[in-house]
């Protein structure tokens, strides 16, 4: 009994130090958000240069118009930007409706990526586009995103002198109607999961720590691409965009912008496989970030699992509630204000609600998708890729 005690004394001093890192580090993230304005101003005047919008598609026949169409109702000047779409083998009809629609709108252009097995088709067919395209920027999105009106002249706007990479964000429709109050509930959730991880992103970005960003809202400078070498250069990876910022951050000296204020509307998966496998291929890079990142990641995984040893510890006696509720303070506590703080910026602070419904379920979804994302094996639009 006495060695037993010991134990469970240990791991509750190890579980404390774990949250006492995870605490110390969300909140420094916290105190980042304070630099973000709220419903940021953006500049009147600016100097109009010639962008290229940049995507790749994989068999989204039901998005692709819907996408392009935003793209030609843009308040930017129709002769200083470019649409190029790369399609990365469909095998639907993506690339034919696509086709149609470039007969309406001048300066859209198709391509179509050839294969390479030493980067993903998504990165071939980036960099396929990007290499091809014009612009001293460029903007990269998603094939089932839609663009506001304004959305290239605000970020053009955005990029002073010294700006190379800009992070902008997505969110879902909520105006979208729901089956029943299960899928409003699955479709909350997962917004709010989706925006904590954005505010996870603007937290490390607004403090220099260039950790994490989106691709389907991803801006930056020809001069910033052209100086790493093309996505291509990043290796084989299923997130190219926190790749990119990282190695931003790591070998250049441009000044990286994370924008919540200049967002596009993405689509929801609509089933918990979907939602798994999504989270699965962002976590299968993970092990190739930047040091720091991958220790707070291993930090956190490790917090995450032996709480759920507290827990077992307390049902059988060998700790107190009062043990538990400590260590649960150091994750709820730190979320919960980093989270409110970031639905401030996103305006989305009703999502608040769902908070400590997502507590029990991110706790059991990371653990799980962090195992299966070491294999760096994952399906992407039906092809399975392995790293």
């Amino acid at each position: 009994m006495g060695c037993v005690l010991i134990i469970s004394r240990f791991l509750f001093i190890f579980i404390l130090t774990l949250g006492c890192i995870y605490f110390f580090v969300l909140m420094i993230l916290f105190l980042g958000l304070f630099k973000i304005k709220k419903n940021r101003q953006f500049k009147k005047d600016y100097n109009p240069i010639f962008v290229s919008v940049v995507f790749a598609t994989r068999n989204e026949e039901e998005n692709i118009s819907r996408c392009l169409q935003s793209l030609f109702c843009q308040t930017y000047r129709k002769d200083l930007y470019e649409v190029i779409m790369v399609d990365d083998n469909s095998n639907d009809n993506t690339f034919s409706i696509a086709e149609t629609m470039s007969n309406e709108y001048d300066n859209l252009k198709l391509m179509k990526a050839s294969y390479s097995d030493k980067v993903t088709g998504k990165q071939k067919a980036l960099d396929t586009g990007i290499r091809y395209s014009k612009g001293e920027i460029i903007i990269t999105l998603d094939a089932d995103c839609q663009a506001p009106s304004c959305w290239i002249e605000n970020i053009v706007k955005e990029f002073d002198p010294k700006v190379g990479l800009i992070a902008g964000y997505s969110t879902f429709d909520e105006n979208l109607c729901y089956e029943n109050l299960l899928g409003k509930i699955f479709f909350k959730l997962q917004l709010l999961e989706l925006l904590s991880q954005y505010i996870f992103s603007m937290g490390n970005i607004s403090q220099g720590l260039a950790w994490t960003c989106t691709g389907n809202n991803l801006s930056y400078r020809r001069k910033l691409y052209n100086e790493l070498g093309g996505l291509e250069a990043l290796g084989m990876t299923g997130l190219e965009d926190n790749m990119l910022i990282q190695w931003v951050g790591k070998y250049t000296n441009w000044q990286i912008m994370a924008l919540p204020s200049n967002i596009v509307y993405t689509q929801y998966v609509k089933t918990v496989p979907e939602f798994f496998a999504q989270r699965i291929r962002w976590a299968s890079s993970s092990t190739k970030y930047k040091l720091s990142l991958v220790l707070f990641l291993i930090v956190s995984y490790l917090f995450y699992l032996f709480t759920f040893f507290a827990i077992a510890l307390v049902i059988s006696g060998f700790l107190s509630l009062h043990g538990l509720l400590i260590i649960l303070s150091l994750k709820i506590i730190p979320e919960f204000l980093l989270v409110s703080k970031g639905l401030i910026l996103f305006n989305k602070l009703n999502l608040l609600i769902y908070f400590p419904l997502i507590q029990p379920i991110q706790l059991i979804y990371i653990l799980i998708c962090g195992i299966y994302g070491l294999s760096g094996t994952f399906v992407w639009k039906g092809r399975e890729i392995r790293k």
